[in-house]
């Protein structure tokens, strides 16, 4: 039987009983919340020893928890695991999550990362060190803090891996996939991007395209298809574009909308 108290988030009442059940039969200790406002009350009743946390939620959604929770420092370092029904989802370390749990659950999978999620919480809260002197870097080598929320499909995964960093680097949040399903709309209207990449051969990336220009709540947040150099995609593309282009592509949104 495992210990810890984990903490489920999730707006679909199934979702919350079938963890709350799963986890339970486990050892766990459960607490459940159907969105942001009543996790961070949970989280305040009692520490939890792992989050398992749905971005699209009514409300406060997932992303505004996270930011919520990572502001207060007590709370700084619970591992917190996405739930996400968009596969081949990558979250980049910037969103503030340790991993990502994909709908429908393979419950084994699931288990063993919420075991070893609780197991690191629980061995960083009984260790104790010396803090060090606090050394600020350079103002010029630290990225602005919460530049947004960068939506990016790449099929190619070594390229994804690149703009990730580079972008990353630059103080965006990057959520990344190396195929776009339906369910991409979805993520864009919980996070309202600043940006959305998305290469032209990727899979579904034409459906993704004319439901995204259907979307009144999307019409305001920029987006790119592009292809790579000798890559035939969809048309009115930009072609042959390189991740300094992309970047760019990125910046310039910045300069041009006001910061969420």
């Amino acid at each position: 039987m495992r210990e810890g108290r984990v903490l489920v988030v999730d707006d679909e009442p199934m979702v919350r009983e079938t963890l709350s059940q799963v986890l339970s039969s486990e050892g766990y200790v459960v607490d459940l919340a159907v969105d942001g406002e009543t996790a961070l009350e949970r989280v305040h009743a009692a520490r939890p020893d792992a989050i398992l946390l749905d971005l699209m939620m009514p409300g406060m959604n997932g992303r505004q928890f996270l930011q919520a929770l990572r502001d207060e420092e007590a709370y700084a370092s619970v591992p917190v695991m996405i739930m996400t029904a968009v596969h081949g989802v990558e979250l980049s370390a910037t969103l503030g999550a340790s991993e990502v749990v994909e709908k429908p659950f393979n419950i084994e999978e699931l288990l063993n990362k919420v075991a070893l999620a609780v197991y690191r919480s629980r061995e960083s809260s009984t260790t104790t060190t010396q803090p060090l002197p606090a050394v600020p870097a350079p103002p010029e080598s630290m990225p602005e803090k919460e530049r947004g929320v960068v939506l990016l499909v790449e099929h190619d995964r070594s390229r994804l891996q690149q703009l990730d960093m580079m972008l990353s680097a630059r103080g965006y949040t990057v959520v990344s996939m190396t195929r776009a399903l339906v369910q991409l709309s979805r993520l864009a209207r919980a996070l309202r991007p600043r940006a959305i990449l998305l290469d032209s051969v990727s899979e579904g990336v034409g459906d993704v395209v004319r439901e995204l220009a259907d979307s009144s709540v999307l019409e305001q947040i920029p987006i790119l298809v592009f292809s790579r150099s000798g890559e035939a995609g969809i048309a009115g593309a930009l072609e042959q574009a390189a991740d300094v282009d992309l970047v760019g592509f990125v910046e310039r949104q910045r300069e041009r909308l006001p910061t969420r």
